[in-house]
Protein backbone atom coordinates (compact mmCIF):
# COMPACT_ATOMS: atom_id res chain seq x y z
CA UNK A 1 0.00 0.00 0.00
CA UNK A 2 1.47 3.35 -1.04
CA UNK A 3 1.50 6.19 1.47
CA UNK A 4 -0.91 8.18 -0.69
CA UNK A 5 -3.50 5.37 -1.06
CA UNK A 6 -5.42 6.56 2.00
CA UNK A 7 -5.80 10.15 0.77
CA UNK A 8 -9.48 10.98 0.26
CA UNK A 9 -10.71 11.73 -3.24
CA UNK A 10 -13.41 14.07 -4.47
CA UNK A 11 -15.45 14.44 -7.63
CA UNK A 12 -12.52 15.67 -9.79
CA UNK A 13 -10.49 12.53 -9.07
CA UNK A 14 -13.49 10.24 -9.56
CA UNK A 15 -14.31 11.95 -12.88
CA UNK A 16 -10.67 11.59 -14.03
CA UNK A 17 -10.84 7.85 -13.26
CA UNK A 18 -14.08 7.48 -15.23
CA UNK A 19 -12.58 9.37 -18.20
CA UNK A 20 -9.54 7.07 -18.19
CA UNK A 21 -11.77 3.99 -17.93
CA UNK A 22 -13.76 5.31 -20.90
CA UNK A 23 -10.55 5.68 -22.87
CA UNK A 24 -9.56 2.12 -21.96
CA UNK A 25 -12.95 0.84 -23.13
CA UNK A 26 -12.77 2.85 -26.38
CA UNK A 27 -9.37 1.33 -27.18
CA UNK A 28 -10.46 -2.24 -26.45
CA UNK A 29 -8.88 -2.84 -23.02
CA UNK A 30 -12.24 -3.12 -21.25
CA UNK A 31 -15.59 -4.56 -22.25
CA UNK A 32 -18.75 -2.50 -21.79
CA UNK A 33 -19.65 -4.63 -18.77
CA UNK A 34 -16.23 -4.13 -17.16
CA UNK A 35 -16.44 -0.41 -17.84
CA UNK A 36 -19.88 -0.25 -16.22
CA UNK A 37 -18.72 -2.15 -13.11
CA UNK A 38 -15.56 -0.09 -12.70
CA UNK A 39 -17.39 3.20 -13.30
CA UNK A 40 -19.87 2.41 -10.50
CA UNK A 41 -16.94 1.54 -8.22
CA UNK A 42 -15.14 4.78 -9.18
CA UNK A 43 -18.12 6.92 -8.21
CA UNK A 44 -18.29 5.08 -4.87
CA UNK A 45 -14.54 5.37 -4.13
CA UNK A 46 -13.53 7.24 -1.00
CA UNK A 47 -9.73 7.25 -1.37
CA UNK A 48 -6.92 7.04 -3.91
CA UNK A 49 -6.25 3.37 -3.25
CA UNK A 50 -9.83 2.42 -4.22
CA UNK A 51 -9.53 4.35 -7.50
CA UNK A 52 -6.04 3.04 -8.30
CA UNK A 53 -7.22 -0.58 -8.02
CA UNK A 54 -9.69 0.09 -10.85
CA UNK A 55 -6.92 0.99 -13.35
CA UNK A 56 -3.92 -1.04 -12.12
CA UNK A 57 -4.26 -3.67 -14.88
CA UNK A 58 -4.55 -1.04 -17.65
CA UNK A 59 -1.90 0.84 -19.66
CA UNK A 60 -3.36 4.14 -18.40
CA UNK A 61 -2.66 3.34 -14.72
CA UNK A 62 0.15 5.91 -14.39
CA UNK A 63 -2.11 8.72 -15.66
CA UNK A 64 -4.62 8.56 -12.79
CA UNK A 65 -2.38 10.20 -10.17
CA UNK A 66 0.72 11.38 -12.04
CA UNK A 67 3.50 12.91 -9.99
CA UNK A 68 3.01 16.66 -9.96
CA UNK A 69 6.28 18.57 -9.90
CA UNK A 70 6.53 21.72 -7.86
CA UNK A 71 5.56 24.82 -9.84
CA UNK A 72 9.15 26.02 -9.85
CA UNK A 73 10.26 22.70 -11.40
CA UNK A 74 7.75 22.77 -14.24
CA UNK A 75 9.29 23.79 -17.58
CA UNK A 76 7.98 27.01 -19.11
CA UNK A 77 7.02 27.17 -22.78
CA UNK A 78 7.36 30.69 -24.18
CA UNK A 79 5.17 32.08 -26.97
CA UNK A 80 6.70 35.24 -28.47
CA UNK A 81 4.06 37.47 -30.11
CA UNK A 82 6.43 40.13 -31.40
CA UNK A 83 4.67 41.27 -34.62
CA UNK A 84 3.32 37.79 -35.34
CA UNK A 85 0.39 35.41 -34.80
CA UNK A 86 0.89 32.19 -32.85
CA UNK A 87 -1.61 29.30 -33.07
CA UNK A 88 -2.14 26.28 -30.84
CA UNK A 89 -5.10 24.16 -31.92
CA UNK A 90 -6.30 20.64 -32.56
CA UNK A 91 -4.86 17.84 -30.45
CA UNK A 92 -1.85 19.13 -28.53
CA UNK A 93 -0.33 18.80 -25.07
CA UNK A 94 -0.67 21.88 -22.91
CA UNK A 95 2.43 22.65 -20.85
CA UNK A 96 1.93 23.17 -17.11
CA UNK A 97 3.41 26.65 -17.44
CA UNK A 98 3.14 28.96 -20.44
CA UNK A 99 4.54 32.47 -20.87
CA UNK A 100 3.08 34.76 -23.54
CA UNK A 101 5.18 37.83 -24.26
CA UNK A 102 5.58 40.51 -26.92
CA UNK A 103 3.83 43.39 -28.59
CA UNK A 104 1.61 43.92 -31.61
CA UNK A 105 0.87 40.23 -31.95
CA UNK A 106 -1.92 37.69 -31.57
CA UNK A 107 -2.11 34.35 -29.78
CA UNK A 108 -4.94 32.00 -30.75
CA UNK A 109 -4.98 29.14 -28.27
CA UNK A 110 -7.67 26.47 -28.58
CA UNK A 111 -7.86 24.22 -25.51
CA UNK A 112 -10.96 22.29 -26.65
CA UNK A 113 -9.08 19.19 -27.91
CA UNK A 114 -5.94 19.60 -25.83
CA UNK A 115 -4.47 17.22 -23.27
CA UNK A 116 -3.97 19.02 -19.93
CA UNK A 117 -1.39 18.37 -17.26
CA UNK A 118 -2.72 17.20 -13.91
CA UNK A 119 -3.42 20.30 -11.86
CA UNK A 120 -4.10 22.58 -14.83
CA UNK A 121 -2.04 25.27 -16.50
CA UNK A 122 -0.56 28.62 -15.47
CA UNK A 123 -0.18 31.34 -18.11
CA UNK A 124 2.08 34.30 -17.41
CA UNK A 125 1.06 37.19 -19.71
CA UNK A 126 3.37 40.13 -20.49
CA UNK A 127 1.94 41.81 -23.61
CA UNK A 128 1.22 45.21 -25.13
CA UNK A 129 -0.85 46.07 -28.21
CA UNK A 130 -1.70 42.38 -28.48
CA UNK A 131 -4.72 40.06 -28.57
CA UNK A 132 -5.03 36.72 -26.82
CA UNK A 133 -7.94 34.53 -27.96
CA UNK A 134 -8.43 31.58 -25.63
CA UNK A 135 -11.01 28.92 -26.60
CA UNK A 136 -11.94 26.98 -23.47
CA UNK A 137 -13.42 23.54 -22.94
CA UNK A 138 -17.04 23.56 -21.67
CA UNK A 139 -15.89 22.55 -18.15
CA UNK A 140 -12.70 24.63 -17.96
CA UNK A 141 -12.43 26.98 -15.00
CA UNK A 142 -10.45 30.25 -15.19
CA UNK A 143 -8.86 32.43 -12.52
CA UNK A 144 -7.79 35.76 -14.03
CA UNK A 145 -7.57 37.64 -10.72
CA UNK A 146 -3.78 37.91 -11.06
CA UNK A 147 -3.96 40.07 -14.22
CA UNK A 148 -3.25 43.82 -14.34
CA UNK A 149 -4.71 45.87 -17.20
CA UNK A 150 -3.61 49.35 -18.26
CA UNK A 151 -4.00 51.67 -21.23
CA UNK A 152 -7.42 50.49 -22.50
CA UNK A 153 -6.52 46.84 -22.07
CA UNK A 154 -9.21 44.43 -20.91
CA UNK A 155 -10.49 40.92 -20.38
CA UNK A 156 -13.57 40.02 -22.44
CA UNK A 157 -15.17 36.98 -20.88
CA UNK A 158 -17.61 35.63 -23.46
CA UNK A 159 -17.16 32.11 -22.07
CA UNK A 160 -19.32 32.45 -18.98
CA UNK A 161 -19.15 29.97 -16.11
CA UNK A 162 -17.95 26.41 -16.58
CA UNK A 163 -20.68 23.86 -17.23
CA UNK A 164 -21.12 20.41 -15.78
CA UNK A 165 -18.30 18.39 -14.26
CA UNK A 166 -15.14 19.97 -12.97
CA UNK A 167 -12.64 20.42 -15.79
CA UNK A 168 -9.10 21.71 -16.22
CA UNK A 169 -8.06 24.82 -14.31
CA UNK A 170 -6.44 27.82 -16.03
CA UNK A 171 -4.66 30.55 -14.06
CA UNK A 172 -3.89 33.82 -15.86
CA UNK A 173 -1.48 36.29 -14.30
CA UNK A 174 0.73 39.12 -15.45
CA UNK A 175 -0.04 42.31 -17.32
CA UNK A 176 -1.67 43.50 -20.51
CA UNK A 177 -1.06 47.09 -21.59
CA UNK A 178 -1.54 49.58 -24.41
CA UNK A 179 -4.87 48.34 -25.73
CA UNK A 180 -4.30 44.60 -25.35
CA UNK A 181 -7.33 42.29 -25.18
CA UNK A 182 -7.74 38.85 -23.66
CA UNK A 183 -10.83 37.07 -25.01
CA UNK A 184 -12.29 33.97 -23.38
CA UNK A 185 -14.73 31.82 -25.41
CA UNK A 186 -16.14 28.31 -25.15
Amino acid sequence: MADSDGIRVGDPERQRAVELLGEAMATGYLTVEEFDQRTHAAYAAANRGELQVLVNDLPIRDRLFPAVPEVADRPVEVLDLEWTTVHRKGVWTVPARLRITGSTGTAKIDFRNADFPYGGVEIDVQVSWSTLKLHLTPTMRVDASGMDYSGWSSLKDKAGPAAGAVGPFLVLRGSASAGSTIQLRR
